[in-house]
């Protein structure tokens, strides 16, 4: 027989201690409602945030045992000024908020760090297109002085508009640490690193390729660039272009050889770029060139010779086998042009038009030369046509223009050292990258070539000026220097002692471009802390324990924060990194304004008519955010997914649902139909809660006093075995927030108060709740009591409304200690419930749910009469013993509904039982019922005959399906494992009917 461990009767003991709870501040109606309402969220956010939850000092302990965290610090990735709210917003917030809710109520001292990013190109370009679509001007038309103060106007208007639309998801953000990218302070910390990196030699200026945006007029970085493929002809509109343009072509080109009629063809996908060639190479080892090597062919246009040359890059089997070679203007050709010394010749201006290098061209947009160009070859007799080719083409990924390579002066960090230790520190497990899957990717990014010269300037108006001034003396500009410094005066100060003259003789200029926005925001998890200066902030929450974003910003912005922190720091910004994936939709599309799925979460959370979401696509239009192809797919796609409107769902359901996924996942298909599953899982936990609530209120009308637990309290099997439930749930849900594995969090939640409290628990307590002279009413509100509060605050991370709503809506036993709010509360620590775990409880009660299962089953196969009670007997195949199933009879009983149950230990022969008597197993449980006094066997007959007549329909259609046209649609296999179900379906039928037949005769 199972006995209670002193330990089991000691924590028996320790649920009813400790002092009263202060009030809520918000009113509260003293009703309870019967069902859950979203509308229960509001006000909640604004006392959380009043009371001052959010600050460190709410989650400290004083006192802390050996090996328990003291601190849990993490920076929200700075969204964009441009406020804008989405999906990826919402998943990053539901995330952080959740594992800081967690640390806080382990006790840390917790901070977590708001702020906006100013976002050079982004809000640079909405700027000028609501500039453009108001007003019809251009940034150039306004001036930059004037397009910067309508920079800072929107910024004032809309730029934290986004801060305050999270608190509707409830992050529970230390909003007096607020930060903005371009604020004195934060400039103050950008320029310091620009600075000292710069006088550690790891900044510098040079000219070179660099990835040029026309539309822009500004470098991008390589990985601001996407690759699209063309396999074939196809059009494509071009922004700044009035016409499409024609890719996946390649156009052959002859070069005459220098006073020869002789000539060498040439294959390209880009034919204006030929005005820049200052070479045609071939391979050293095509025999059809070799005599050529060491030649020169006649430029037409530029009227010059260039050489032609040999290189072991040249595929001969690339077109002709012979390539042109344009070093200004062509990653590859760059390289090659500097292994033969061969000039670079620039001929675009900034916008993409010809620059005078060929003024017959001077002032055209590329693409019109393009067709210029092969134009006037053709009648130049140089021409030899074009033909379908596939290629691969750079786009800007911020304006949709094609990329074109441009030599240009700018600034460059040197990584190659910083890159290699951020390398390493992942190699050597002291940076751990979660999933690991990111390793890989890390280990190669970081070795490659490419990434260890950063270009770090940009040729916008908006963001941080690079504070370098260059310094020369008497307009000598050759012998100036460029120097990094604060202000002017400290520039010429530093040039002075360089040059060595006198500071009045030295003139000074600031360089006019900004600094790659990923640059500033790469020294965020330190500046805002106030560093360079030694603030407390910085030595208390630097490093940060915990940096968490989507995986595809990891070189954008997690290797940028890890090579700045070790290069100005001197040691990791953080020691831990989550990385989530991409929302997508269903299909598994990516969020994108030309497929119209993009949805704003605010509209889940507040909802809205379809025709309001309408009006605000109009909006973005009239603004110019938006363009009137987008805004009709964007429509279209409202109506077929959401004919009438959006509900108002709240924030704990959307953050449910998308915490449902492994957000580590490399991509999110998002069903928003979890959504409103959501809803019914917060209705559960309000009716169970209620239902506790009931109880308590019987309590309260009975007069009957719960200050004390009687010496003589004896829990049942019943309530040691929730317990035991309770506490594996506890230890569980406590290593999946440590894992940070938010889906495993609400399995096991849902799995625990769904399965173990609902279905279980609060069914077999039902009769004992409702009356408070009932022995068992006093064990059964005590251990529901404690498991729907520990549910509750295992829950609230993740549902932090719907948890503090409850927590103080529910009584609380006399003496039993609460706090100001469920988000400063102690999150229920395994050790604590540790006492609490009988596995040997558990292993048999596992069992008993299956006999249970099994008996609910059959009864629900048969359709027994009303309130029938039929006779079971159980064989569990010598597993567990008569005596140890025997403890269980009466919990059986009440939670199936049945009459007597006897435990046997021979196995049962069906033809052994009384005649109608029926047969089951499930597992090694063989379980027979006796329901031969409780059916309608006419009535039952008829329904399985038309069960077996539909068995037979189904397996003609299978047999069917496996002939003509038809017989290649499902495999061999998928065929063989229908048949199988049909037949055990079959066999399952015919002995329920010859069941109620031998009842019948």
């Amino acid at each position: 027989m199972l006995k209670l461990s002193r330990l089991e009767r000691k924590s028996v003991q320790q649920f009813c201690s400790g002092c009263s709870v202060r009030l809520s501040r918000k009113d509260i109606e003293s009703s309870f409602p019967a069902v859950y309402n979203a509308g229960l969220e509001q006000g909640w956010y604004q006392w959380w945030r009043e009371s001052g939850f959010f600050s460190p000092q709410y989650g400290g302990k004083k006192e802390r045992k050996v090996g328990e965290k003291s601190r849990f610090s993490m920076v929200l990735p700075p969204p964009n000024v441009t406020g804008v709210l989405h999906l990826g917003h919402a998943l990053t917030t539901s995330i952080q908020d959740a594992l800081v809710r967690y640390h806080r109520m382990r006790g840390c001292e917790t901070t977590w760090i708001p702020g906006s990013d100013h976002a050079g190109i982004a809000t640079q370009i909405v700027v000028e297109k609501q500039v453009m679509a108001q007003e019809g001007l251009t940034r150039y038309d306004l001036g930059k002085e004037q397009f910067l103060n309508r920079v800072w106007d929107w910024r004032k208007l809309k730029g934290d508009s986004i801060l305050g639309q999270l608190e509707e998801l409830g992050a529970s953000l230390d909003w007096d640490k607020t930060q903005f990218t371009m604020s004195p302070e934060y400039t103050n910390s950008v320029n310091t690193a620009f600075i000292q990196l710069f006088n550690k030699g790891l900044i510098y200026r040079k000219k070179s390729l660099v990835n040029w945006s026309c539309v822009l007029q500004s470098t991008i970085s390589d990985i601001e660039v996407t690759h699209v493929n063309v396999d074939k002809r196809s059009l494509f509109d071009i922004p700044g272009y009035r016409e499409p343009v024609e890719l996946g072509v390649i156009t052959d080109i002859a070069y005459k050889l220098t006073n020869s009629e002789a000539e060498i063809i040439v294959s390209t996908t880009r034919p204006e770029t030929m005005l820049g060639d200052t070479a045609i190479a071939v391979n050293p080892t095509d025999e059809r060139y070799s005599h050529l090597i060491g030649r020169t062919a006649w430029h037409p246009f530029r009227q010059e010779e260039i050489p032609i040359i040999a290189d072991t890059y040249v595929d001969p089997a690339f077109g002709t086998g012979a390539v042109k070679i344009t070093p200004a203007h062509d990653p590859n050709d760059f390289e090659m042009g500097a292994r033969h010394s061969l000039k670079s010749i620039n001929i675009l201006n900034p916008d993409g038009t010809l620059n005078e290098i060929v003024p017959e061209f001077c002032g055209q947009h590329r693409f019109s030369v393009r067709e210029s160009i092969c134009a006037r070859l053709d009648e130049l007799g140089l021409y030899r046509g074009d033909r379908e080719h596939g290629m691969s083409v750079p786009v800007c990924g911020r304006t949709g223009d094609i990329v074109e390579p441009m030599m240009k002066f700018q600034w460059f960090l040197d990584t190659s050292k910083i890159a290699e230790l951020a390398r390493d520190a992942v190699k050597d497990k002291d940076l751990i990258l979660d999933p690991d899957t990111n390793n890989p990717v890390w280990e190669r990014f970081l070795s490659n070539e490419k990434t260890k010269d950063w270009c770090i300037s940009r040729q916008l108006w908006w963001g941080h000026r690079i504070p370098a001034w260059f310094c020369c003396k008497d307009g000598d500009e050759e012998k100036g220097v460029w120097t990094a410094a604060e202000s002017k005066d400290q520039a010429l100060l530093r040039a002075s002692n360089i040059l060595g003259c006198a500071v009045s003789e030295l003139i000074a200029e600031q360089d006019e471009d900004v600094l790659d926005t990923w640059f500033s925001s790469g020294i965020y998890p330190f500046a805002v802390f106030g560093w360079p200066e030694k603030t407390p902030e910085l030595s208390q929450f630097y490093p940060l324990d915990l940096m968490e974003t989507g995986h595809d910003i990891l070189f954008f912005w997690v290797a940028r924060m890890v090579m700045l922190g070790i290069g100005l720091t001197g040691q990791l910004p953080f020691h831990d990194a989550m990385l989530h994936g991409i929302i997508c939709d269903s299909q598994g599309r990516k969020m994108s304004k030309s497929l119209g799925n993009v949805i704003d979460p605010l509209n889940i959370i507040r909802g809205s008519s379809l025709e309001s979401l309408k009006q605000d696509l109009d909006i973005s239009a009239k603004n110019g955010y938006l363009s009137e192809d987008e805004v009709s797919v964007s429509k279209s796609n409202l109506e077929k997914q959401f004919p009438k409107g959006i509900p108002a769902s709240g924030a704990d359901q959307l953050r449910w649902a998308l915490l449902s996924y492994d957000v580590k996942s490399e991509y999110i298909n998002l069903d928003l139909s979890l959504v409103p599953r959501a809803g019914a899982w917060c209705n559960k936990i309000w009716q169970v809660s209620r239902f506790l609530n009931m109880a308590h209120q019987t309590t309260s009308d009975a007069g009957t006093n719960l200050s004390a637990i009687p010496t003589d309290f004896q829990p049942r099997l019943i309530d040691m075995w929730i317990l035991n439930q309770l506490a594996r749930t506890v230890s569980s849900v406590n290593s999946e927030y440590e894992a940070r594995n938010l889906h495993n969090v609400e399995k096991e939640l849902r799995k625990f108060l769904y399965g173990d409290v609902c279905d279980v628990y609060v069914e077999y307590i039902k009769q004992n709740i409702q009356n408070p002279e009932d022995p068992g009413f006093l064990p059964s509100l005590l251990f529901l009591h404690s498991c729907i509060l520990s549910s509750l605050k295992m829950i609230h991370p993740i549902m932090p409304f719907i948890t503090e709503e409850l927590y103080h809506r529910l009584p609380k036993l006399p003496s039993e200690k609460r706090k100001e709010s469920i988000m400063v509360e102690n999150f229920p620590l395994g050790v604590q419930w540790s006492g609490f775990i009988n596995p040997n409880l558990e292993d048999l009660m596992e069992t008993v749910l299956k006999i249970i299962s099994g008996i609910r089953g059959l009864k629900a196969n048969y359709s027994l009469i009303k309130g029938s009670n039929p006779a079971v007997i159980v064989h569990c195949d010598d597993q567990h013993s008569v005596v140890e199933l025997d403890q269980f009879r009466e919990i059986i009983q009440r939670l199936t509904n049945c009459g007597e149950i006897n435990f046997v230990e021979n196995k049962i022969e069906i033809k052994a039982l009384p005649v109608g008597c029926v047969l089951t197993s499930v597992e090694n449980l063989s379980i027979a019922l006796n329901l031969g006094p409780y059916l309608d066997t006419e009535k039952e007959m008829k329904k399985v005959e038309e069960r077996i007549g539909k068995n037979e329909r189904d397996r003609k259609k299978l047999e069917k399906s496996m002939k003509g046209k038809f017989q290649f649609r499902s495999s061999p296999e998928i065929v063989a494992e229908k048949r199988r179900v049909l037949d055990e379906e079959l066999e399952r039928l015919q002995e329920q009917f010859k069941v109620l037949k031998e009842l019948k005769e």
